[in-house]
């Protein structure tokens, strides 16, 4: 429960863990829409801390991502443990380096319904979450998002815009559990080929097939 509680919070960090265009846009909203239509590819570095709903930390981590539109990304935790969410844009395979465990499944409709979609999906934003402009704060311009579908397993979200890039994602979900992230080190210069997101297992490490 521990890596997959992890490694969907780390799903719906990525989702959003890449930059917008680098001026400064009249809204948070018209950020977004620009980074979803114009950013085919992205890497990056992340920090994460897990905020239980009494406020206590349970959980830190670091590590980096890259992403290539529609579907390819590599969210990689470095810290406190080891783990590698990968997807080559039909399925998405997670490994655990410590339990040396791995799982495939495919993308599916779910996607569609996650913040993913802001990343890695082609469909309209406005068509799976309501968006609202909180305004400026902290020196950055927020937004808030949630889900169309009620059947989500996060509530809503906010992401902190500055100098046009998320800076800034926390993600709340139903139970009152918040995930917090902080995005830097955007790197736009490089665009990873196909292969980079392709899961190689390590010998010894079987890749379990799910549905």
């Amino acid at each position: 429960m521990r890596i997959q509680q992890f490694l969907f919070r780390s799903i719906l960090a990525a989702a959003l863990s890449a930059g917008a265009l680098g001026s400064a846009w009249a809204s948070a909203q018209e950020a977004l829409n620009n980074f979803v239509k114009n950013r085919g590819f992205a890497e990056g570095q992340f920090s994460q801390v897990v905020i239980s709903p009494s406020g206590a930390v349970k959980q830190r981590g670091t590590g980096e991502f890259s992403f290539s539109r529609p579907g390819k990304f590599r969210w990689e935790i470095k810290k406190p443990y080891p783990l590698l969410l990968l997807s080559n844009g039909s399925s998405v395979v997670s490994y655990d380096e410590d339990m040396g465990h791995a799982t495939q499944k495919p993308i599916g409709n779910a996607m569609d319904s996650t913040p993913v979609a802001l990343l890695f999906g082609s469909k309209d934003v406005d068509k799976l979450f309501n968006l609202k402009d909180e305004g400026m704060k902290d020196g950055k311009e927020w937004l808030v998002i949630r889900p169309k579908d009620k059947d989500n397993l996060f509530d809503y979200a906010r992401i902190g815009w500055k100098d046009g890039l998320p800076v800034n994602l926390e993600i709340h979900d139903a139970l009152g559990q918040v995930t917090q992230l902080e995005l830097s080190n955007w790197d736009f210069s490089r665009q990873r080929p196909a292969s980079y997101f392709d899961f190689k297992a390590p010998a010894g490490v079987d890749l379990i097939k799910t549905q």
